[in-house]
């Protein structure tokens, strides 16, 4: 499905990349067959990632492959969503700083994780500035899974900070910190930014994101039942991460359709519960083949134009 992307590419360039990105950029390029390359690679990396949360923190009462599933069908939807993106990468980082956040539930010793979610959050905010946001989600989640202490909240800050202190070093002692400076805190940041290419296929992403927003937060009664209290917290906190996705944009400078990459990561994670709950497996699996045919008319119209 995604390897239409390695041989029929809109033209593309990453908009708003932070420093990592860059890094990454200045190694392997923006367009070409080896970008894109990592491209499916991280995808399927992360889709195996969130397999492995799902199971091991009993988001859904089965274990099942459903997770990933989502998650490269989310990641696939539009040619322009199978590029190396600043977006791409940050998600990888999002992934491993939730889990970490998951594993602080109720226990006596929890400092290494604490200080994990804020320094993989940091770590993601160097491949995308308004990946800054999920600050929010570490502090709201922690005071969900627990009794949150204020030293707990400077811990997730200091955990943030890491990252950013560090790599500042690297690039003040290389006398290029003004570079550093600019490209993390400065030029990233724009209120209400967007950079729209009014094409039709372009729309339908805001459209399949939203209708999917709407029915998980339609489906609470669902994802809530019969299921035990950490469950329920850890749902509870991807609630959060669709919010704090959303308010991304009121901080992001030029933001594209890739924005919409971000709320990949809960969906996949809470549209199984539905599809669990489907007393006829068919209709699961008619939608499941719909929304295939559908990405694979959009990935590979490119051939024909």
């Amino acid at each position: 499905m995604r390897t239409s992307g390695l041989f029929a590419t809109e033209v593309w360039e990453p908009s708003s990349a932070g420093v990592f990105s860059h890094a990454v950029y200045n190694y392997v390029g923006t367009h070409g067959w080896l970008p894109d390359l990592i491209a499916l690679i991280l995808v399927l990396l992360q889709a195996l990632l969130l397999n492995i949360l799902s199971a091991r923190f009993r988001v859904s009462k089965e274990v099942t492959m459903f997770p990933g599933v989502f998650y490269i069908l989310l990641m696939s939807t539009l040619p322009s969503f199978l590029h190396l993106s600043p977006v791409l990468m940050g998600n990888t980082f999002l992934i491993v700083g939730l889990s970490s956040l998951f594993n602080a539930y109720k226990k006596s010793s929890v400092a290494g994780s604490i200080f994990n979610v804020g320094f993989w959050f940091g770590m993601a905010s160097l491949f995308y500035f308004s990946n800054f946001a999920f600050l929010l989600l570490a502090i709201f989640g922690l005071a969900t899974l627990r009794n949150i202490r204020i030293n707990e909240i400077f811990m997730v800050i200091v955990g943030m900070i890491a990252p950013l202190f560090l790599t500042g070093t690297i690039f003040y002692l290389l006398d290029d910190w003004s570079y550093f400076y600019q490209t993390t805190f400065i030029k990233g940041f724009g209120f209400w930014n967007f950079e729209w290419v009014d094409h039709w296929s372009n729309y339908v992403p805001p459209v399949l994101f939203g209708v999917l927003g709407l029915i998980v937060f339609g489906s609470a009664n669902i994802y809530f039942q019969k299921q035990s209290i950490r469950s329920q917290k850890n749902i509870q906190i991807l609630y959060y991460f669709i919010i704090i996705s959303l308010l991304t944009v009121l901080m992001q400078k030029e933001v594209r359709i890739e924005q919409l990459l971000l709320l990949a990561i809960p969906l996949s994670l809470m549209l199984p519960l539905n599809f669990l709950d489907f007393r006829k497996k068919e209709i699961g699996s008619g939608i499941h083949l719909g929304w295939l045919i559908a990405i694979l008319f959009l990935q590979y119209r490119l051939l024909f134009m």
